[in-house]
């Protein structure tokens, strides 16, 4: 399995921000201020002198591109380490637990259903993004993110009724398989149509070349986690957001 910083820095590639800098070794990022990922600094490593003085340009550069100041810290990829204790002097509270979980590939079970691959995103993919997206702004950002994600990737679809039902995005980077963008429309949930679709990602992702798989997911969404845990992920490592209220 890869390591905490590998999977951090394959998520970067994978799912990218609109906008990118370095702030003495963090990296920042923003793009439409609606998801976290894009929108946070993740300190990966620190070159700085000053751990407060980094902070306050990090909060600048955030509040100059539109977007909330917060922080991603990964356990196990935290640098200083002690930039917890910082931030907790400054206000910032963590929120938003979440798992970042892996499986090896090569033994992936077949999806049970017909699970239609496109290598550009359709008509059929945005309709089920679109309508579990919380609002118009979050469905325009990640739509915005998909078109700047890298190849070899892959838009997974599968249907319910003739109609597109469930999606899951792929992209492979450097050996990992990124399952993005996993998402099921109300009227198609519990049918075991999000278990196709990692699957089908899977197969496809071995077959371009990655060796292990790895997707994030909200510790309080047990149902997710246990679905995922049943088809041979495991829990690697997890992030919360830091945030000042």
């Amino acid at each position: 399995m890869s390591d905490v910083l590998t999977l951090e820095r394959a998520s970067i590639r994978a799912w990218p921000a609109k906008h990118a800098a370095d702030i003495d070794g963090w990296r920042a990022f923003a793009t439409a201020g609606k998801s976290w990922r894009v929108n946070t600094i993740w300190p990966l490593e620190w070159t700085g002198a000053d751990l407060d003085a980094s902070i306050t340009a990090a909060e600048k550069w955030a509040q100059d591109h539109g977007v909330r100041p917060a922080f991603k810290l990964a356990e196990g990829a935290i640098q200083p380490p002690h930039l917890p204790d910082a931030l907790a002097r400054r206000g910032y509270a963590p929120f938003m637990p979440t798992l970042v979980m892996t499986r090896t590939l090569g033994n992936t079970p077949a999806a049970d259903r017909v699970v239609r691959l496109n290598d550009e995103p359709t008509s059929a993919f945005w309709t089920p993004l679109r309508l579990a997206a919380p609002s118009p702004e979050d469905f325009a950002e990640r739509a915005d993110i998909v078109l700047r994600t890298p190849t070899p990737r892959t838009f997974a679809i599968a249907e319910l009724e003739h109609q597109p039902a469930a999606i899951g995005f792929g992209a492979v980077t450097d050996g990992l398989l990124g399952v993005y963008l996993m998402r099921t429309a109300p009227n198609a949930r519990r049918q075991g149509l999000a278990r196709d679709i990692v699957r089908r990602l899977c197969g496809w992702g071995f077959s371009n070349g990655a060796h292990t798989a790895y997707l994030q997911v909200e510790q309080s969404n047990e149902a997710a986690v246990a679905l995922y845990a049943g088809d041979g992920f495991e829990t690697a490592y997890s992030y919360c957001y830091w945030v000042r209220p």
